[in-house]
């Protein structure tokens, strides 16, 4: 069969453009609106000055800058951004002080469920990524607040090994586990001790199965998380054996011994408290507990 010259330049045309749309870079889609990214990402003037490069590469510009970062804080213990009567009332507790990365707003309660609820897990290194910031600063506070060596000078970079000791997370029981097929806050304080090489430990177990506290109001969210939580001993007695440096001076006898608890929701505090009295009971030495966050309610 004799292929005419115009049949041949079209099958010609045809193949090239077959090939160059192999060759082609593929346009990212974003991994919340599910639309291409096209053009560049910037963060508004709201966002945090450090972005990590998996923030911008996951999302697109409208979703990036439809995060509402949580920069100002109105309550040192809660790090809500408004004054909070409940910090009023109770200044005192188990833990120092929670930091957190985002207000809880309609749009960030969509994310959290598409990770939490729909298991799309593509998710957790991107809010894992969404707590460094936050960390970061509250890192800069204790440095700041203890006057460390050269804390003054904002040139030096601090190194987080140096103020922390461990990252645990707050678990979850075994039926949710089962039913989600992960912990969140497992995997969130995975990220954050991966980016910044801290030793991520399971401090704590869960008790008893519970229904989830979202349902819950304040009062009873109190009362459930009594005796939710206990220590897994093996862990935390690791943590407590390895708190000593080279010179043989335990790090408790400098500052005590940082512990760093993650979840992704702050909304009561109940579930912070009962797992940071859960920590200090258990403690044969000076011992804080700070607690880190993705979103405050």
């Amino acid at each position: 069969m004799t292929v005419s010259p115009q049949d041949w330049l079209r099958r010609l045309q045809s193949a090239f453009a077959g090939a160059a749309q192999l060759l082609a870079p593929r346009t990212a889609a974003c991994l919340l609106c599910g639309k291409p990214q096209t053009g560049s990402r910037s963060a508004d003037s709201s966002s945090p000055a450090k972005l990590t490069p998996q923030l911008r590469q996951s999302l697109c510009g409208a979703c990036l800058s439809a995060i509402p970062w949580l920069t100002r804080i109105a309550c040192t213990r809660c790090g809500r951004g408004i004054p909070c009567e409940d910090c009023i009332r109770s200044p005192h507790g188990s833990f120092v002080c929670n930091r957190s990365a985002v207000h809880y707003n309609q749009t960030m309660r969509a994310m959290l469920a598409l990770y939490k609820y729909r298991g799309n897990e593509q998710l957790a290194p991107l809010l894992g990524d969404m707590l460094l910031p936050a960390f970061e600063a509250l890192t800069a506070e204790i440095v700041q607040r203890t006057n460390a060596p050269n804390s003054r000078d904002s040139k030096l970079k601090i190194r987080m090994a140096d103020h922390w000791d461990a990252v645990t997370y707050v678990p979850v029981s075994a039926e949710r586990e089962a039913d989600r097929g992960f912990n969140q806050a497992e995997q969130l304080a995975g990220r954050v001790a991966q980016r910044y090489h801290l030793p991520l430990k399971q401090l704590l177990v869960r008790s008893r199965h519970s229904e989830k506290q979202s349902f819950k109001t304040r009062a009873e969210r109190f009362r459930d998380t009594r005796s939710l939580f206990d220590i897994n001993a093996e862990e935390f007695q690791l943590l407590l054996a390895h708190a000593v440096n080279d010179s043989g001076k335990t790090q408790a006898s400098r500052r005590g011994i940082r512990i760093l608890l993650i979840d992704d929701i702050y909304t009561t505090g109940s579930t912070a408290e009962a797992c940071s009295q859960v920590l200090l009971h258990h403690a044969e030495r000076p011992l804080e507990v700070y607690l880190l966050t993705w979103a405050r309610s």
